[in-house]
C-alpha cells in the first residue's frame, strides 16, 4: 500500500468520524431507570421489572424482574438492547 492511498484512507474514517458526531449518531442515553424497565420489558417477552440502577454516565443500566432475575440494558448504536442472564 502506497502512502497517498493510507493517507486518503485515513482522511475518509475521519470524516466519516467527525460527520457522525456532527450529526448527533450514536452516544445514546437513558433519562431514568423507568425508561430502563420500560426497554427491557419491550425487549424481552415475559420479563417484569422491578428496579432498575443506572450506570453514571446513564449510557445503561442493570435491571432486576420481579423473579430475581437480571438483565442489562446497553446502547447499540442509537438504539437499546437488552442482554438477559445475569446474576
Amino acid at each position: 500500500m502506497n502512502a497517498l492511498l493510507a493517507a486518503g484512507s485515513l482522511a475518509g474514517v475521519l470524516g466519516l468520524a467527525l460527520t457522525a458526531k456532527w450529526l448527533g449518531l450514536g452516544g445514546a442515553r437513558l433519562a431514568d431507570a423507568d425508561e430502563a424497565m420500560a426497554i427491557a420489558e419491550a425487549e424481552l417477552p415475559g420479563f417484569v421489572a422491578a428496579s432498575a440502577q443506572l450506570e453514571a454516565d446513564g449510557a445503561g443500566a442493570t435491571v432486576v424482574g420481579v423473579d430475581g432475575s437480571m438483565v442489562r440494558v446497553r446502547p447499540h448504536g442509537a438504539n437499546f438492547v437488552a442482554e438477559p442472564g445475569l446474576g
